[in-house]
């Protein structure tokens, strides 16, 4: 009777999640949203860095050093973006009525921002003199190089007129260069409207992107794409919703995973596919039944996914909302990692630093998650964030959450 009762014991702790209670040892960063205020957690720290207002999208700089972010009056106002400087504590207001695609430069203190269809760009050593840098663009990113940016732009304001793909190359006390790239040749029969940013792989050898149709269809699919970096290749991958965290690269080679599928329901037909580079053949990793509704790398041989039952139900209370798994592309072993409980769903996976974290919500409320990447156990380490807003079941946690993922 004991060597069962002592087995049992053994079953329970070395299967279902532990509960720690310490803080990680790492010096960790996160910039969060709390009562839509913002909020700075480094370490064992909270710090709540606004006092007034509606805040959303924070954003590191690449060196954490400053934390950018949207802010208006209240919900549903025009938002203007700001910056927060740590060291000095204090806030600077750039520009109103910024668009949410607002980015840090990958190697220096500059973020690019736009206004309408109007790209600038911010120095932090010169605040208060913003850019111009050129007008009419769709979308942007920077350049790996950080010494400049590629943009799309629509050849004309025609609905069925290719995109043009150029780089802005970045002077000093000259205008910046720009560079058209790659043209994308839209057909009679295609509406493609404008791009998502783009993101190269960790060899900066291709670049993946969204080509997106019309607002309306938008919401049920857009076109994912690769792109060679020296141009010669592109090729129109798949289908899948317009969220950008959903196709990423694998840390140190040629494999991009997405959540691919139609339809704005992320209950229904959403699969985690991984794409080979430059071969272009791509292998599905969801088992029938289930979807995919977020995912990140751990190396490039694992990769961990946010996946629960497939569910079409009306009702998206009664849509079963999702657990994490972890994914072995040599083998296909896949073994579920977290269980929260029964009215909860982990969302938004992240690893920093050895550091697996997530989001876990009821739908109304949602905390951070924690849990060494390579053993068991699991603590709340933001407690009480707001969750980001969600369409069909689809949450964009982005809003709410920026954990800091540099050195």
């Amino acid at each position: 009777m004991m060597k069962k009762i002592l087995l049992l014991i053994f079953l329970l702790f070395t299967v279902l999640p532990v509960a720690a209670t310490a803080e990680p040892k790492e010096n960790l960063k996160a910039a969060f949203i709390r009562d839509n205020l913002l909020w700075l957690k480094i370490k064992d720290k909270e710090t709540k860095i606004t006092d007034t207002g509606y805040v959303r999208y924070p954003k590191w700089s690449f060196d954490g050093s400053w934390v950018a972010y949207l802010k208006g009056a209240k919900e549903g106002d025009i938002m203007d973006l700001w910056l927060y400087n740590l060291k000095s504590n204090r806030h600077f207001k750039v520009k109103e009525n910024v668009g949410v695609n607002f980015q840090w430069s990958p190697n220096e203190n500059s973020i690019g921002f736009q206004v309408a269809k109007n790209l600038f760009i911010l120095q932090t050593s010169q605040l208060g003199l913003f850019t111009p840098i050129v007008k009419n663009i769709e979308n942007f990113s920077w350049l790996p190089s950080g010494k400049g940016l590629l943009i799309s732009t629509k050849k004309s304001p025609e609905l069925h007129s290719d995109i043009i793909l150029s780089k802005v190359i970045l002077r000093k006390k000259e205008m910046p260069a720009i560079n058209d790239f790659y043209t994308i040749k839209i057909g009679e029969n295609e509406i493609f409207a404008s791009t998502s940013e783009f993101k190269w792989s960790n060899d900066k050898k291709w670049i993946s992107f969204l080509l997106i149709p019309t607002a309306s269809l938008s919401a049920d699919g857009n076109t994912l794409c690769v792109l060679s970096a020296n141009g010669n290749t592109f090729q129109k991958m798949d289908e899948m919703l317009n969220e950008s965290a959903w196709f990423q690269w694998a840390p140190y080679n040629g494999l991009l995973g997405y959540v691919s599928g139609i339809g704005r329901e992320a209950t229904i037909n959403k699969k985690t596919r991984v794409l080979k580079v430059p071969s272009m053949k791509n292998v599905t990793l969801t088992p029938m039944g289930f979807v995919d509704r977020d995912l990140t790398w751990q190396n490039n041989r694992t990769i961990i996914v946010s996946r629960s039952k497939e569910n079409g139900s009306e009702d998206l209370e009664e849509r079963a909302l999702p657990s994490l798994y972890k994914i072995s592309l040599s083998d296909n072993k896949q073994t579920q990692i977290t269980v929260p409980p029964e009215k909860d769903g982990d969302f938004y996976p992240e690893i920093v630093k050895s550091n697996l974290i997530w989001i876990r919500t009821d739908r109304k409320n949602a905390d951070v998650m924690i849990s060494p990447t390579y053993k068991t156990g699991e603590m709340v380490w933001i407690k009480n964030i707001n969750p980001g807003s969600s369409y069909y079941e689809k949450w964009s946690w982005d809003e709410v959450f920026s954990l800091y993922t540099g050195k």
